[in-house]
């Protein structure tokens, strides 16, 4: 098997077993904000047997036209392509989710608010999710954060939990972990040759709860 058929079937099993522990709700409205391939999205939609409504959000319109496609042949329909924001900010109503996603979203080094948009998805979390709702942070690169006065900041997991506690979540301790796919996908890693699923990057999955 290559690495894609390694990342199809961690999303029908590991995936989406991941997903059902975190939430128990029969038919979740679920949002995957930087979704980029969509892994996180087709996991939560073999995790409920597409019995949910999964927004699948990025700014990168070649992953939207990717999820759509797959989706399309591997006959997925509940899974909604959406493009985001350049601000952070998102079109959907107040207390709208049941679990909100944020994979590898928490950047320390982001070029147009210099990380400072993870306070931004903080908000936005706690606006669309429904009371009671889920939030799920996958963060990597924890050493390049900035705090709130946009300097650097060496970040661990517990910083970033005390953060986000600080909006009113509840932090859910466990022991889940999820994983960077990024270089599944990336030209450059593509072209050195040698990526294999093991080799994948993997980081605890923060879980939260409104």
């Amino acid at each position: 098997m290559g690495i894609f058929d390694d990342v199809n079937n961690w999303e029908k099993t590991e995936g989406a077993k991941i997903i059902s522990s975190i939430i128990d709700v029969a038919d979740p409205v679920i949002l995957d904000y930087g979704c980029g391939a969509g892994n996180y999205s087709f996991a939560a939609a073999y995790a409920f047997d597409q019995k949910c409504k999964v927004y699948a959000v990025d700014i990168n319109r070649q992953c939207l036209d990717y999820i759509s496609e797959k989706a399309k042949n591997e006959k997925i329909g509940c899974i909604d392509a959406v493009e985001g924001r350049e601000d952070y900010r998102q079109d959907f109503d107040s207390d709208t989710f049941d679990l909100v996603i944020y994979a590898d979203m928490f950047h320390g080094e982001e070029k147009i608010y210099g990380g400072f948009h993870r306070f931004i998805m903080i908000e936005e979390a706690k606006r669309t999710l429904k009371k009671g709702g889920t939030l799920a942070v996958l963060p990597f690169h924890l050493s390049n954060f900035r705090d709130k006065d946009r300097k650097k900041s060496k970040y661990t997991y517990k910083k970033l939990i005390d953060e986000i506690t600080e909006y009113g979540f509840a932090y859910i301790d466990n022991e889940l972990q999820g994983i960077h796919f990024e270089k599944v996908y990336s030209p450059y890693y593509q072209q050195k040759g040698g990526i294999t699923f093991e080799s994948l990057e993997r980081g605890k999955l923060l879980i939260f709860e409104k």
